[in-house]
């Protein structure tokens, strides 16, 4: 297993956020991307790498819809290996 490093502003960045704005807990919220709570929003937790794919994982300290900690993480294919800027191995 590898510690991801994602670069910002990279199709790989985009494409986790865009998934976490769309994530159904977000369905209907003015600003999906952040969840804006009583001054907690969305953090990257961070990525690693596991039998080929990339888990990066999220997570929300006091949801609006839950009013409580959400975490949510998306599994995919590194599709631009430029994205990453660094692998380290976990052991």
């Amino acid at each position: 297993m590898e510690l991801v490093i994602i670069e910002k502003d990279t199709p790989e960045w985009d494409f986790i956020w865009s998934w976490l704005e769309n994530h159904p807990i977000n369905a209907g919220l003015e600003e999906p991307r952040t969840a804006l709570n009583d001054g907690e929003a969305w953090q990257y937790m961070g990525s690693f790498r596991n039998k080929g794919k990339v888990v990066s994982e999220f997570r929300h300290r006091n949801h609006p819809e839950t009013q409580s900690v959400y975490r949510a993480s998306v599994s995919h294919d590194t599709f631009d290996p430029t994205s990453i800027a660094k692998e380290i191995k976990i052991t």
